[in-house]
């Protein structure tokens, strides 16, 4: 997933900023117009001038989980190529390697802190999340059906419950949405899929939603729930543990679109960090060290000019007070 690293950064010319020059009153610059987030800025450009705290804070935790996404990807990276290697010679080794690369593959949510999902993509932001179809869902958001329903997804633990009525006076854009906001409350997202229906939900909560998803009609005699049947989508994560059960030729292609896979991931995400590193570069005033000495000396013309026109202010508020406020009053006329 390519995310841009795009923002307005404070200014760093290599020399003190032009208001403040040796002998010269300091003018007032124009502020900077705060421009418009976009859904490329990563993170929020305005947070950088607006709340600098909270800008250092989101984007120390993005740069965490681009570590952790890339780690995970690099050692996932190596256990493939030492699988296929092994494989090629076959034997005691190909099956220890096998097994490895299984377990780096089952326990990916917690190796690589939530950082990539079942697609091997990085999840930079948010929750990884799991794309299934439920046909007869579908069938009954197709035919806007009328009446109250009742949608249940349960861990074993608690049941989540959600209802909805929908009347006759229900236009078809209205349906879509209440049904929507009905689904959301137990966890699940309607998405539209080259003009079919599909859902989705986090990866943390698709096993409670594939085994327990299910709806009631309450306008109907009988009171049971029904289960509805779903299937996710393909992943990447299932399809290479096929290749490593099956271990053919077919298998060996697997493996090698799955590192091409990565190493296209892992480019995308080198090219981020670089760009966090300019952004972190360009976050500081001073980018050289020659540019703070040069800056201070200009300071310290500055202050010096200053103190000489306070020693004759001060002077001549010594000379007023030797004088007859008659005098004064004479010399300003």
């Amino acid at each position: 997933m390519q995310v841009g690293l795009n923002t307005t950064s404070l200014s760093g010319s290599g020399a003190l900023n032009p208001s403040v020059q040796p002998h010269a009153v300091a003018q007032n610059a124009p502020v900077r117009q705060k421009l418009p987030a976009t859904a490329s800025d990563y993170p929020a450009s305005p947070l950088i001038t607006t709340r600098p705290q909270r800008y250092s804070v989101q984007l120390n935790d993005q740069l965490t989980t681009l570590q952790q996404a890339d780690h995970y990807l690099g050692q996932l990276e190596q256990h493939l190529l030492d699988y296929r290697h092994a494989s090629r010679r076959g034997g005691q080794a190909q099956q220890q390697k096998g097994a490895e690369l299984s377990q780096w593959l089952e326990k990916r949510a917690s190796l690589s802190g939530g950082a990539v999902d079942r697609q091997l993509r990085p999840m930079l932001q948010g929750e990884a999340r799991v794309t299934f179809h439920s046909p007869d869902l579908a069938q009954m958001l197709q035919k806007s059906a009328m009446g109250s329903r009742m949608f249940s997804v349960s861990d074993g633990r608690q049941t989540q419950h959600s209802a909805v009525v929908v009347d006759e006076n229900s236009e078809p854009g209205q349906y879509q949405m209440i049904m929507s906001h009905a689904l959301r409350r137990v966890g699940v997202q309607i998405h539209e899929q080259q003009g079919a229906l599909a859902f989705s939900t986090t990866e943390k909560q698709w096993p409670q939603v594939e085994q327990t998803l299910s709806m009631r009609d309450v306008d109907a005699k009988s009171s049971a729930f029904t289960v509805l049947k779903t299937f996710a989508d393909p992943c990447r994560t299932d399809e290479l543990q096929q290749s490593v059960l099956q271990s053919n030729s077919r298998s060996q292609d697997g493996l090698q679109q799955a590192l091409d896979f990565i190493g296209d991931q892992r480019a995308q995400m080198a090219a981020q960090q670089e760009k966090a590193r300019q952004l972190i570069d360009g976050m500081a005033r001073f980018p050289q060290a020659e540019s703070a000495v040069k800056a201070s000396e200009s300071l310290g013309g500055v202050l010096n000019h200053a103190n000489h026109n306070y020693q004759v202010l001060a002077q001549a508020v010594n000379g007023q007070a030797r004088l007859s406020s008659q005098t004064v009053r004479s010399l300003l006329r």
